[in-house]
């Protein structure tokens, strides 16, 4: 038994796939060949354009080092969300009211997405990763495991970020950094810059495009180069 629920009023379009467990709200309109997994849980008013995966489980081939959840969590999609033709939504994850995620993007497993978040096309967000309201993060980014950014961040086109510099070899304990960066509320990220392991940007600090970001950013200071070095203070973003 599927033990399914779905609104009367949904609309759903050819071969799409609803494994059990999975409920789907009233007016929402699911697009052509989408695969929705077990546990699934999608809000009311929620589009989903073509050949979207929704709800499946990370997979190794034996050859990564962080644990994967082995059991289906809720994937949560709340209300008004909008889910971009190919994206790849896994387990666990939370996305919350009126969030547009574009095509070809994918957010792993345990992450949490706060309202009005957007994920431009071909976002990549890594496991456990948590997004404050009103974030828009641009095309092509790399948002790493375990990073925190918190509210009113805009992120520019092709930011990237570690979680680890270790690259997977055996390295000195005292200079081994693990957890993602922390982008505290208002900050500015142009294009292109790379956020290390571990750093804390400040709130309202400024970014420059291609910077490359290696220790801590203070609040209201503008940083530029590689790797990032201050160069001035800015005022508060309205």
């Amino acid at each position: 038994m599927s033990n399914n629920q779905i609104h009367p009023s949904a609309k759903l379009g050819k071969n799409v796939v609803i494994m059990q467990n999975v409920k789907i709200g009233e007016d929402c309109n699911i697009g052509n060949n989408v695969v929705i997994y077990p546990e699934s849980k999608i809000g009311g008013n929620v589009t989903i354009h073509d050949n979207a995966v929704l709800g499946r489980l990370p997979q190794s081939a034996g050859n990564i080092s962080r644990p994967l959840i082995k059991d289906y969590l809720p994937l949560m999609i709340g209300d008004q969300s909008v889910i971009g033709a190919c994206a790849v939504l896994y387990s666990g994850t939370k996305i919350a009211n009126n969030v547009l995620i574009c095509d070809l993007s994918s957010v792993r497993e345990l992450c949490d997405i706060a309202e009005y978040v957007v994920l431009g096309r071909g976002v990549m967000v890594q496991p456990n990763t948590r997004i404050g309201a009103r974030t828009r993060i641009m095309d092509m980014c790399h948002l790493p495991g375990d990073m925190i950014i918190e509210e009113d961040v805009f992120f520019s086109a092709m930011v990237g970020g570690a979680s680890e510099n270790s690259l997977g070899r055996a390295v000195d304990e005292a200079t081994l950094r693990r957890g993602g960066p922390h982008v505290k509320r208002g900050v500015y990220v142009g294009v292109g810059a790379v956020l290390l392991p571990q750093i804390t940007i400040g709130e309202n600090a400024v970014i420059g495009a291609g910077a490359v970001v290696t220790r801590d950013v203070p609040a209201l200071s503008m940083v530029m180069g590689v790797p990032a070095r201050v160069v001035r203070n800015v005022l508060p973003r309205p």
